[in-house]
Parts: structure tokens; C-alpha cells; sequence
């Protein structure tokens, strides 16, 4: 299931949870090649056919970059890692210490996802620290035949989160930190999980972004999403809107379930197709987006408690 975003560039379905169109990794080629993206530990088998279909063998690829360290986007790094001997592994340095040791991050994970955890995503397995790098925001990776991608740090939707710019196309691979939109699941819909989500910061990133110029906004929840300066700002309406609605919300009973229960009233829109709903809502749910958007509140608001004393 590979698709050719731009010259050089593959995106490729992990198929996640059995869904088309959903999750994906994406290869920028090279002399030097890299992948953007490791999908979830449970659909590592189908990354690595596909990298072989595309010719990379064990030897060849040189980098996996990560946007994130959730499980949908690097559980399988530690496995890829594996039989990918010479790649290094590059992410936020905020993400690093829990690839080396994902005991804490699996255990987050499993808190929030329950008994769906294993079907969906499995666990995460540990990677030499000796192959970590650190993302440099707007660092260079060089990959050879003078083309290079440009990493940007862009929190918000999670404190170690980092967007791809391949300069030479204009593609920029921008993880969760626009949102998700899969085709047939309706608009453009925020992502905003627990627990270090801000929306000051993941404004901040989408006019970082814009500012870049992309040709292409590429999203891992589900591949070029459209004009891009268009999509941005759409993105930042949207989140804009549903922290607004949070915040009300907050301020009539401050818990989880009365911020969900606003979002379902008043920004809820149905996907185009029926069929694809439960794809949408058990990736980006709105259980999920009241509890990040609960836990932003809580903050702020306990930060202007400490500033008012």
C-alpha cells in the first residue's frame, strides 16, 4: 500500500487497527534514505515489505526520524530499529529517554487505551541509546545528492513534537500537530490528547509552519491534506474554536465528561461516509480531546493561581 506523495517521497499505509487510510509512514529517498515515522509496533511486518518493495534492504536505510513518540507513530521503532542496523534514530530530545527505556510511556498508553491497546498498537521495544539522536529544531539531515530535510520544533500537541520539511520538494510531514482528517471521516478535526497538550504552543507551531512555505501539508492521519496555507489556517480555526467551547464548558463543572459532552453538542460533524465514524473517533476521539484540552485548562488555571498570590 504505497502511494507516491512527491518525487522521492512514499507514503505508505500501516493499516492500523485493519483500516485503510488511516496511519501512515512515509520514505523520503536518497543516497542516504529516511524514514519519517515508524507506524505502531503491531504493523511493523507491513512497513518492512513495504521498504522492501521500494528496495531498501537492511543496510541502506540511514535514518528514522520521528514526529512523536506516540505509539501510533513510533511503536515500532525499537523493532524497525532492529532490522535497520545502521539507521539512526532521530527525535524531539524531550521523546529520547523513553525510547531507550518505554516502560513509562507503554504503561500512559495502556491508561488510555485499555483492552483496545494490544489490537490496536501493541507495546514499544526499547532502542540502544547509543543509536538516539536529538532533533535540532530546524537542524539539517543531510541525505545525499543535495537533498535534505529540515526538522522544526513544533509543540503543542505533545511537548517532543517535530515537523519534516524535505526543502526540495516543499512537503512537510507534519505529524499530529495540524490534526487528522481521513478521507470519508468528515473535516478537519483537532488532536489534542492528554497530557502535556497547549494550545498557545500548537498555534505557535502552525504559524511556524505556515511561515515555511510548504507546497504540501502531509498529515500521518491521512496524507496531503490540501491547499496548504488554506489547511493551516483551517487547523487553527478549528482548534481555536473547540478550546473556546472547552473553556465554557470548564468554567460551568471543570471535569472531563462535561467538556466532552459540549464538544458533541456544538462541534460535532459527522463523517461523509458512516462507515469510516468509528475509525475516526477511535483514533482522535472526543474523550481523548476533552481530557487534553481538561488538562491545559487545569493548568492555566492553576498557573493564575500562583501569579495572583
Amino acid at each position: 500500500m504505497e502511494s507516491l506523495v512527491a518525487p522521492g517521497i512514499w507514503q505508505i499505509d500501516t493499516q492500523l487497527g485493519g483500516w485503510q487510510e488511516l496511519n501512515a509512514v512515509f520514505l523520503v529517498e536518497g543516497d542516504m534514505p529516511c524514514l519519517v515515522e515508524t507506524g505502531p509496533q503491531r504493523d511493523s511486518d507491513r512497513v518492512l515489505e513495504a521498504l522492501g518493495r521500494l528496495g531498501v534492504g537492511p543496510s541502506d536505510l540511514a535514518y528514522v526520524v520521528l514526529t512523536h513518540i506516540h505509539l501510533d507513530h513510533g511503536g515500532a521503532v525499537g523493532d524497525l530499529a532492529a532490522q535497520f542496523p545502521q539507521a539512526r534514530i532521530i527525535a524531539h530530545p524531550k521523546g529520547l529517554r523513553h525510547l531507550a527505556d518505554p516502560t513509562r510511556l507503554v504503561a500512559a498508553a495502556r491508561q488510555v487505551y485499555g483492552p483496545r491497546m494490544d489490537s490496536l498498537y501493541g507495546g514499544m521495544t526499547a532502542v540502544d541509546p547509543s543509536r538516539l539522536q536529538a532533533a535540532e529544531d530546524m537542524g539539517h539531515i543531510e541525505l545525499g545528492g543535495g537533498r535534505r530535510v529540515t526538522l522544526v520544533d513544533s509543540p503543542g500537541h505533545a511537548k517532543h513534537h517535530v515537523g519534516v520539511f524535505d526543502e526540495s520538494t516543499g512537503v512537510l510531514m507534519v505529524g499530529d500537530a495540524v490534526g487528522v482528517k481521513v478521507p470519508g471521516g468528515g473535516p478537519l478535526r483537532p488532536a489534542m490528547p492528554p497530557d502535556d497538550f497547549d494550545r498557545d504552543l500548537a498555534i505557535a507551531s502552525l504559524h511556524k509552519f505556515a511561515a515555511l512555505g510548504p507546497d504540501q501539508v502531509v498529515l500521518t492521519h491521512f496524507g496531503p491534506a490540501g491547499p496548504p496555507q488554506e489547511v493551516l489556517a483551517e487547523a487553527e480555526a478549528a482548534m481555536r474554536h473547540w478550546c473556546e467551547v472547552a473553556e465554557a464548558a470548564y468554567s460551568e463543572e471543570a471535569t472531563v465528561d462535561h467538556i466532552e459532552r459540549a464538544l458533541l453538542s456544538r462541534v460535532f460533524e459527522p463523517a461523509s461516509d458512516p462507515g469510516r465514524q468509528p475509525v475516526v473517533d477511535t483514533l482522535n476521539g472526543f474523550a481523548s480531546n476533552a481530557a487534553g484540552m481538561h488538562g491545559w485548562l487545569r493548568r492555566r488555571a492553576s498557573t493564575a493561581s500562583e501569579q495572583g498570590r
